[in-house]
């Protein structure tokens, strides 16, 4: 039997659906809310959801023990990571970011090499690193060369802060596998969600004291989507979808939700796509196939559902 066929084959497509959209609608909310109060409210809410999930069945008490490193794994994985995010799509195309955030295997295969000793860097994770960056480099090269102008530092800028959001969840994730693999993944997941939704917050605080937040019916359902469906529902059929299927077909997941995404932003909201666009993301994409299979054909474990977006 095929490992992707009847309910596994749906819940895929699901999961697919879902997280390749979750970056139009935070390019749509973006519209009436400012990027950090954004993501500080949608990750409290997720938080809250899945609190009930984190207390039963004596999950919490399974995982206070390491409570301190999955708390710094939150701060990264949810706070920086979802600050670089949202303040990334403020300035370029939603198709975009998560295109550039699309590296994110790449560089979870470096940082592997260095911290998990059976997951050295091959020939083949090499080459991803290669193609990833020159994908990059195809897609940045008119700003690139007018470093500045006025017209090009936003584009520049809002790359730079979507590929800090991969790095930095690249490292969080094989920070997990490597400290964090025996904590139950629903304390770990809520948890993060508690400690990054709590830096968002204060960002937010920080830096954002006086924007202004519409309450449009735009934003509250912007809002409730990305709590719900982008974050507290696939947190659950993640971890179901991982107990049926080779690891290897969870690791394509960012490569068929990242297509998802820049044609719902060409659909959607008019994202252009000229042929530089899609000669550079080929270029990448091809990169995250050949780094999730980098490693003996395994692909880097999701350690929690928030770390997509």
């Amino acid at each position: 039997m095929s490992a992707l066929s009847g309910r596994r084959l749906a819940m895929y497509i699901g999961l697919c659906a879902v997280w390749g959209s979750t970056w139009l609608v935070i390019k749509i909310g973006l519209r009436d809310l400012p990027p950090l109060w954004f993501g500080a409210i949608r990750m409290a809410l997720a938080c809250a959801l899945l609190a009930p999930f984190a207390f039963a069945r004596g999950a919490s008490q399974a995982g206070r023990g390491r409570w301190k490193l999955v708390v710094f794994s939150g701060l990264l994985q949810i706070g920086v990571n979802y600050a670089c995010v949202f303040l990334a799509e403020e300035r370029i195309d939603s198709g975009l970011t998560a295109l550039l955030f699309a590296t994110f295997p790449i560089f979870a295969g470096i940082f592997a090499h260095y911290l998990l000793p059976d997951e050295p860097v091959t020939t083949r994770t090499a080459a991803a690193a290669l193609l990833g960056l020159g994908g990059v480099m195809v897609i940045e090269s008119p700003a690139l060369g007018n470093l500045l102008s006025h017209q090009t530092r936003p584009m520049l800028v809002g790359s730079g802060l979507a590929l800090c959001a991969s790095l930095v969840a690249a490292f969080a994730n094989v920070y997990n596998k490597k400290y964090l693999s025996d904590v139950p993944p629903v304390w770990n997941t809520w948890l993060q969600t508690l400690s990054g939704s709590t830096l968002l917050l204060a960002l937010a605080a920080a830096f954002e004291p006086g924007a202004a937040l519409r309450w449009t019916p735009m934003s509250v359902g912007a809002l409730l989507y990305l709590s719900i469906l982008g974050t507290a529902l696939p947190f659950a059929g993640l971890f179901w979808l991982l107990h049926r299927v080779p690891v290897s077909v969870i690791g394509t997941i960012p490569v068929v939700d990242t297509v998802i995404a820049v044609i719902l932003g060409h659909l959607v909201l008019s994202e252009p796509l000229s042929p530089r666009i899609i000669a550079g993301s080929a270029l990448i994409l091809v990169a995250v196939l050949l780094a999730s299979r980098g490693r003996g054909g395994r692909a880097p474990l999701p350690q929690s559902a928030p770390g997509r977006k």
